[in-house]
């Protein structure tokens, strides 16, 4: 082997190494997402323009569950994020005339395969799953309409991360994606600005700021479902290292 191949080697073995040589690490993150609601959503002629806040929305959650996994190796990590959100709230239609409620419970799954191009910034794809049931009921000049309906789909997801050292304990983590692609929803995208603090080395402590606005819509006429909503606010929650 000629010198030039031993040093070719010798790259590809330390590039290679940190991904197969390390442990495994595993983060477990059970979280609060404190969210508001922007937009509308309906189906057919009972859509609903909402804007509300959490404090809003607050007395109407109905249940909620959030959690977060995160495993990495070297330079590969894989993510699986859960969240299920029951939320209502009293709306307008177009120039106030029309008032309506709108219920939504919404669960969504997400899987990511992620690579890190530098310890600090980080690359992923996977997909993100959602089943929404929504109920609707409006009132107005006309008369009072009502529906039910509930979808599912499945957006691919791209997106990247960046973490940002602080201190021995405190760091700042940016996320930002982008999913749907006319796959599922039109477009989704969202946005993570988190805060860490590692008190111990098993257990840490987030609060964080997230954005997520997805426009999907399926059928035509008065069998034409709209999700078109943002949901935004502050995040909280503790992270466990094994």
């Amino acid at each position: 082997m000629t010198r030039m191949h031993r040093a070719a080697v010798l790259a590809a073995a330390l590039f290679v190494a940190p991904a197969y040589a390390d442990e495994w690490k595993h983060e477990v993150a059970p979280y609060l997402w404190l969210s508001g609601m922007s937009g509308r959503s309906g189906v057919g002629n009972a859509v609903v323009d909402v804007d509300a806040s959490f404090s809003d929305l607050f007395e109407n959650i109905e249940a909620s569950f959030m959690g977060m996994y995160r495993g990495t190796k070297g330079r590969y990590s894989i993510m699986l994020d859960a969240m299920y959100v029951g939320l209502g709230k009293t709306g307008t239609g177009p120039s106030g005339f029309v008032k309506g409620d709108l219920d939504i419970d919404q669960t969504t799954l997400e899987a990511d395969f992620g690579y890190a191009l530098t310890e600090q910034f980080h690359v992923f794809a996977g997909v993100r799953y959602l089943d929404l049931s929504l109920e609707t009921s409006a009132v107005g000049p006309l008369g009072s309409r009502s529906s039910n309906a509930g979808k599912s789909w499945v957006d691919p997801v791209v997106g990247a991360h960046f973490t940002l050292p602080m201190s021995d304990q405190w760091s700042l983590n940016l996320r930002g994606d982008v999913a749907g692609f006319g796959v599922g929803s039109e477009m989704t995208w969202q946005g993570i600005a988190t805060l860490r603090w590692q008190a111990t080395e098993r257990l840490g402590v987030l609060a964080a700021y997230r954005y997520m606005d997805s426009d999907y819509e399926d059928g035509d006429g008065t069998n034409k479902f709209v999700y078109d909503i943002a949901l935004s606010g502050p995040a909280v929650g503790v992270v466990f290292t094994f």
